[in-house]
Order: C-alpha cells, then structure tokens, then sequence
C-alpha cells in the first residue's frame, strides 16, 4: 500500500524490470504478466496489418461493428455493450456512471477497484477474505453489510487469488439488494473451463467488465467492454471520451470474436492452462509452498516460513535469472511472502521452479547465497 492507504502499481513494465535485470527486454521471462502464451491468433494479427490502411481517418465513436460481434458472441444487444479503451478505462469511469456513493471492495482484490474510487473522491470500504478459506467471497455477508447507492466491485475469477463467485449466491445476493451496484471483473474468465459469465444472470443491477487483452494477447493495444443495462450502457456512451477506442483496436477485436478457430482457440489455451496450472502447483508445494487453488491462469502463492521475504526472492530470480514475478505486498490482505506468478508454458514453468529452488537453497543454490545477503542489505 502507498503512505496514502491506496494500493500501488501494476507488474508486467518489461522495460522497465529489464533495466533492472540488466538485460535485454526480449530476454526478460515475464511471469509476472497474465497474459495467454499461446499469443495473438492470426486472424487479430491479419486485421491489425489491414487496419493500418485506415489510420487517417477517426475511429468509429460508438464501435459500432464491434459491439454487434460481442452481442453475438454473448447472446445479448449490441446496446449493451459498452467497448474502452482496456477494461482499466471502463473500471476507472464506473463509479462515475453508476454515480456510487461509496465503492465496496474484496480484500484481496485488483488494485485499481480501489484506485479508481479514490480518484473520484469516493470511500473505499475494504472487505478483508479469510487466509483459512482460501479468501472465498462470502457474498451474503457482502449483501447484509452493503447500503444503497454502493458500488459492490467483485473478480471472477478474482485478482490475485483466481477464485470464482458462486454465481447462485451473487444472484442472490443481487436480487435481494437492487438497490445496489455489483460489478464483476471478469478479465481472466476465458481462461476458465465451464466458468458461467455474470453476463447470464440478465439483472440490471448487476455489470459485467471483460478485457480482451489478456486472453488474446495484446495488452499492449487496449481493449475491453461492459455488459449492462441498456439505458446505462447509452449513457457510458455519452460519458466516455470520444474515440477511446482506436480502429486498430476496434478491427482486430472484431476479427478475433468472429474468428471461426475461436472455439478451436479457446479449447487449446484452456487445455494448455489447465494442465499447466496443475503442474506448477505441484512444483511451488514441494518447495513448500502454500498454493491458493484458483481457476485463472495464474497462481498466488505463499514463500515458506524458512524463506527470505518475497520482494528478496523476486529481486534475486530478476537480476540473476531475467524471471519476474509479481510480489503482493501491495494487495491488502497479503504480506511480503505472498507471491503471483503466471501460468506459462512447460519449459518455461519449469525453468521458473528451477530457479526458484536454487532461490530457495532446494536446489544448486550455492551462487544465489551471496546476492540474498547483498538483497537484504539494500532493503
């Protein structure tokens, strides 16, 4: 947390940790990033080379065409969908449209919920999870203790943990409280196997903010929509700057949406997470960890009583293996030997255990000694 009580920065600045590995950003392995390793498919990459065709001309205000494709996709209209520039913008603007009167956040939970409330001026109630429960949301509680007019925001799958809602209790929850907000982040939902959407509850009350960047990796082009209420979504039309959205960004969304091998898509980087979380699991407990058992791709886990602090263990697996991971210091609710780190490929999950249990001294650690004292020493 910052001096001022709101939660920090994000993780993933490959230029920035590669200055500090002192190496070259292309050599940098980035666990510290969810991003799906399977990489863009080519239907986004043909649409990003032929929307480069259209860039003296402005984009379309209302994304029109890819609007219609999300409708399609998720069964809903087009007017309800509200497209920005990442779903960072539309969870920076939300308290602004839903006009909360104070915003309800999970603890743990992704740091810009809590961000952006404090940016609008708003109070931020924290709710903290339970360690014992592996910081299962208990959305009754939630339901019993939120007042009218509060924006109730919630992950599914959450971040950092990679736990799901039960979907049952939020509607629930939702139908007995329509005086209140519910937001749910769902930007790493594609990744989950069966996982059902917010989207098919249909209440009015209840919105849902979805990223394609993660998914389909491209985080560096920005795009994200919400799901909501038609009357709402109109007015997020109206409220949202103009051209948020470029056409680069409206073009290659549509094109991935609409892509015939989506299905075929979806099912291998489910697969590949799928099999590969369980893997890395595995490994991060025999070094002794504690593993949350989330359903994203990726996994919050915590260093062994025995260990150095997380931020020592991060700076030595930078600086002398090029690996970054994310340390949670920063996410109320976590302390300094809480780690995350994405779910990746074999060779590279691999590679990152390998390191970690040289880090750790399970392993051929005897280099990684001296620059944890030389760690402990700057910090």
């Amino acid at each position: 947390m910052t001096a001022q009580g709101v939660p920090g920065t994000h993780g993933g600045n490959r230029e920035a940790l590669a200055r500090r590995a002192g190496c070259r950003p292309g050599d940098l392995l980035d666990f510290s990033a969810n991003i799906n390793p399977l990489g863009m498919p080519l239907s986004g990459q043909e649409a990003l080379g032929q929307a480069m065709q259209a860039l003296a001309d402005y984009p379309d205000p209302d994304c029109t065409a890819l609007r219609a494709v999300v409708g399609d996709v998720l069964a809903v209209a087009p007017e309800c969908v509200l497209a920005g520039n990442g779903a960072e913008q539309l969870i920076w603007w939300l308290p602004r449209l839903v006009q909360a009167g104070r915003v309800v956040v999970t603890a743990p939970c992704y740091l810009d919920h809590w961000r952006a409330a404090s940016a609008w001026g708003l109070k931020v109630l924290p709710v903290d999870q339970h360690t014992r429960t592996d910081f299962e949301v208990d959305l009754p509680a939630l339901a019993a203790m939120a007042v009218g007019g509060d924006l109730v925001w919630l992950g599914h799958p959450n971040n950092p943990t990679g736990r799901l809602l039960d979907l049952d209790a939020l509607a629930a929850a939702a139908a007995a409280r329509p005086d209140v907000w519910w937001a749910l982040d769902e930007a790493f939902i594609d990744f989950v196997d069966g996982a059902a959407s917010g989207v098919e509850l249909g209440l009015d009350n209840v919105v849902v903010v979805r990223s394609l960047t993660k998914f389909f990796a491209m985080p560096g082009l920005r795009l994200g929509y919400a799901v909501l209420a038609p009357d709402l979504a109109a007015a997020g039309r109206r409220l949202l700057p103009a051209w948020s959205v470029s056409t680069p960004a409206q073009r290659v969304g549509a094109a991935l949406l609409a892509d015939s091998g989506l299905v075929e898509f979806t099912a291998r980087t489910r697969r590949l997470i799928r099999t590969q979380r369980a893997s890395l699991a595995a490994g991060l407990r025999r070094l002794g960890a504690r593993v949350v058992d989330g359903s994203a791709n990726y996994l919050l886990w915590r260093l062994p009583a025995s260990a150095p602090p997380g931020a020592e263990v991060a700076d030595v697996l930078l600086r002398r293996k090029h690996i970054a991971v994310r340390t949670c210091e920063d996410y109320r609710g976590l302390d300094a030997r809480w780690l995350r780190v994405a779910v990746r490929t074999p060779a590279e999950n691999q590679r990152l255990l390998a390191a970690l249990a040289a880090v750790l001294g399970t392993g051929d650690g005897a280099d990684i000694a001296g620059d944890l004292s030389e760690s402990r020493g700057e910090a």
